[in-house]
């Protein structure tokens, strides 16, 4: 059988996750051991017209075997995929540092992941996703675009869905320490950002707290924020023990942190500290000079009094 073959690292473990069933038609069941209903027959036999792939469709998370090489699962979607695969996808969620749910997504549909199998790891999933979208969701409406002409065009991408275009504006990470999931700015400012970082760095407002900010009465340190330290952004990176760092910044850090502070550009300063024309700054609040430390606060109160 397949899931024996040599190729695979654990060919023993997939051998024992395997159902042992023998299905009506005779062919031996190609799920999972302990399911509650088995995969319908990959060999076309059932005529179970939710099934859309066969025996020797490769997976379409590993494209490296068939589906009947390993344990296969079939989702609510009714496309099929290797379990050991699906797993591993939501083991490694998203890439980089910023949190994205796509990962979650039928590879070949784009239907949410669905399946008894899966539970245990799509739980914590879901659960992070709904707080990311509460928060989001929050910032969209004390900004005032919760009615953005992205949302009320009809025909468009996020029309009459706030949240989506709020989780797609805002970039969302998860805090190394709280394990939270705190705001680092607009997504447009996290595009260049590369798989390349150390998840240790990613600290969020309140368990970075080294200007000792007051906490909100209302929302508490859920949305406290940080300016970067060399330009008008928020930070998203707290390194060393003491700096906080956007984005940009932080893949610049050895150039940054090395400038001297009368080299250092005045607000408004940009991404990398690069100096910006005009009087206003970014964040829309008094700061100290670029290449201190400052507390930004609650971020949801900060909104509703500067936008």
């Amino acid at each position: 059988m397949c899931y024996f073959n040599k190729k695979w690292k654990n060919p023993q473990e997939y051998g024992r996750a395997a159902c042992t069933k023998i299905l009506s038609c005779g062919h031996l069941c190609g799920g999972v051991l302990g399911e509650s209903k088995c995969l319908p027959c990959l060999h076309g036999c059932s005529g179970d017209s939710s099934l859309r792939q066969d025996a020797d469709d490769m997976c379409m998370v590993c494209f490296t075997e068939a589906l009947s090489c390993a344990p296969a699962i079939q989702l609510g979607c009714g496309h099929v995929f290797h379990l050991h695969c699906s797993k591993a996808v939501l083991i490694k969620r998203w890439p980089g540092p910023r949190i994205t749910f796509s990962f979650m997504l039928c590879p070949i549909c784009k239907e949410e992941m669905k399946h008894e199998e899966l539970q245990d790891l799509l739980a914590p999933i879901r659960e992070l996703h709904r707080d990311v979208r509460r928060k989001a969701l929050m910032r969209l409406e004390y900004e005032g675009l919760h009615k953005a002409e992205a949302v009320v065009t009809p025909g468009g991408r996020f029309y009459n869905d706030p949240a989506a275009y709020a989780m797609d504006r805002y970039a969302y990470y998860v805090c190394f320490k709280c394990k939270k999931a705190y705001y680092g700015g607009e997504a447009r400012c996290d595009a260049e950002q590369g798989e390349q970082y150390d998840p240790r760095e990613l600290v969020c407002g309140a368990c970075s707290d080294v200007a000792r900010a007051q906490m909100c009465p209302k929302h508490g340190t859920d949305f406290l924020e940080y300016k970067c330290r060399y330009c008008c952004s928020v930070a998203v990176f707290f390194c060393f023990g003491t700096t906080h760092f956007c984005n940009a910044c932080h893949d610049d850090f050895q150039r940054v942190t090395n400038l001297p502070k009368n080299e250092l550009p005045s607000c408004p300063a940009g991404p990398k500290a690069k100096q910006l024309d005009g009087e206003e700054c970014p964040l829309h609040v008094k700061h100290p000079p670029t290449g201190e430390e400052f507390a930004l606060g609650c971020g949801v109160c900060r909104n509703a009094h500067t936008f």
